[in-house]
């Protein structure tokens, strides 16, 4: 962005080769984690939550471990977003054995038209304490971290904080929605002399699963194409030497599965009926909204924008037992809840948004979708029947950081363990 100059640039790289050391391989352990089912139901999740991401981090024994936080305070934010600092003071008690520094910003002004309650969490092993420093993004220099152990919160004024640089997403992005929470959190930071850009991001959600009508790329992905090229666009140095700097994006992408290969794959033979609308348009009516066919044997009659639900039926079987799927605005039923989990592999050649960003790279999924479990620990090992199941959550990097990982594992936690409607996604890798 224009305020990283090229001599902005040079003492960046100044204090990069003061500041490290090449013969210490760093560790890193990048994790987001959308939190917003934490604050429900009495935050009967949260103990376990806990549990999981702790053993996880005092397993891994990073030098600097990072957790991406999206939806802090919840639906209910209001009410609930006292409660985020207080979670990750027991998180921080749960690791301080090996983590004797935590440095957290969270957006939590929920009566801020810039509001995006996104938090990014910064653990510091004890052992790498004088390998890590931030980067002022006001004195345009790397800064030393408080020699005293310490759980730091900056929580007020982080539009204008000087070690981090938060963004709402533009209105014009999407005038005709209501402008919700999403935006980006980007921090810098030299580890052992390697420059880390860590950008939080939290990209626009399908509205409706009857956009599955849509021709694909649909409404949804191309606006989330634009914001994502905005946040790389706006973090990016204005020289060559931000090829150097290791960018990692990682947070809720909500990216969803092409709509057409997941609905055949799933319905196969199965015909789509829309439901409840009796107003008759022609086809010309129909494409000039935007709308195609399921398949290509539908008479473009048969689908309207004005569709409150879609049903997939076979024509054998029972009537009232052909039902295979059904589609409505919040709800995504299948027939064969048991199916659609065990046989997630196959949907990985539905993900394909992620291909809008070739410059962006990802270590190979090898975790079932990451979005929509159930919230109900006593049934946590379904998904929810809201939405199409979606690798949602990512960690994404620049070429530079991908070229220069030593080792990385790539997965999501909590498999077993109800962590809420989504489930954590980390990279644990070597520089």
């Amino acid at each position: 962005s224009s305020r990283h100059s090229s001599s902005n640039s040079t003492s960046l790289w100044i204090a990069g080769r003061m500041n490290g050391g090449s013969a210490h391989r760093q560790r890193l352990l990048l994790m987001t984690a959308n939190v917003g089912s934490l604050f429900e139901e009495g935050q009967r999740l949260q103990d376990t939550w806990l549990d999981v991401i702790s053993e996880k981090i005092l397993l891994e024994e990073a030098d600097l471990s990072v957790i991406h936080m999206q939806e802090t305070g919840g639906k209910r934010y209001v009410e609930c977003s006292g409660q985020v600092p207080l979670l990750i003071e027991k998180l921080a008690d749960r690791i301080a054995s090996q983590y004797s520094f935590c440095r957290a910003f969270l957006d939590l002004n929920y009566t801020s038209p810039a509001y995006t309650a996104l938090g990014s969490i910064f653990f510091v092993r004890k052992d790498a304490f004088t390998l890590v420093h931030q980067f002022d993004f006001v004195r345009k220099q790397f800064m030393a971290l408080p020699t005293n152990n310490s759980v730091e919160f900056r929580v007020d004024g982080l539009d204008n904080e000087p070690l981090a640089v938060k963004r709402k997403f533009p209105k014009h992005f999407w005038p005709a929605i209501k402008w919700g929470r999403k935006g980006y959190l980007h921090t810098r930071w030299l580890v052992g002399g390697k420059i880390l850009d860590l950008i939080n991001v939290h990209l626009f959600h399908d509205e409706s699963n009857l956009a599955l009508i849509h021709e694909n790329p649909s409404l949804y992905s191309s606006n989330r194409k634009r914001a994502l090229d905005y946040v790389i666009n706006a973090c990016m140095l204005d020289n060559d030497e931000d090829a150097r700097i290791n960018r990692f994006i990682f947070g809720d992408l909500n990216f969803r599965l092409d709509s057409r290969t997941f609905l055949n794959r799933l319905t196969g033979p199965a015909e789509p009926h829309p439901l409840e609308d009796h107003t008759q348009h022609g086809s010309q009516d129909f494409l000039k909204d935007g709308l195609v066919p399921l398949r290509n044997d539908i008479n473009t009659s048969d689908l309207r924008r004005t569709v409150s639900a879609i049903e997939f039926r076979r024509e054998d079987g029972e009537p009232n037992e052909n039902c295979v799927l059904r589609i409505e605005k919040k709800r995504f039923d299948y027939f064969n809840h048991v199916k659609l989990l065990a046989e997630w592999e196959s949907y990985l050649q539905d993900d394909k948004e992620v291909d809008n960003f070739p410059e962006l790279f990802e270590m190979p999924i090898t975790f079932p979708p990451t979005y929509p479990w159930s919230e109900d620990p006593l049934d946590s090992g379904v998904f929810m029947k809201t939405r199409a199941p979606a690798w949602c959550d990512r960690v994404l990097m620049n070429k530079t950081a991908y070229e220069s990982k030593n080792t990385a594992q790539y997965e999501s936690i909590g498999r077993q363990t109800c962590m809420g409607d989504h489930k954590p996604v980390l990279l644990v890798i070597d520089l």
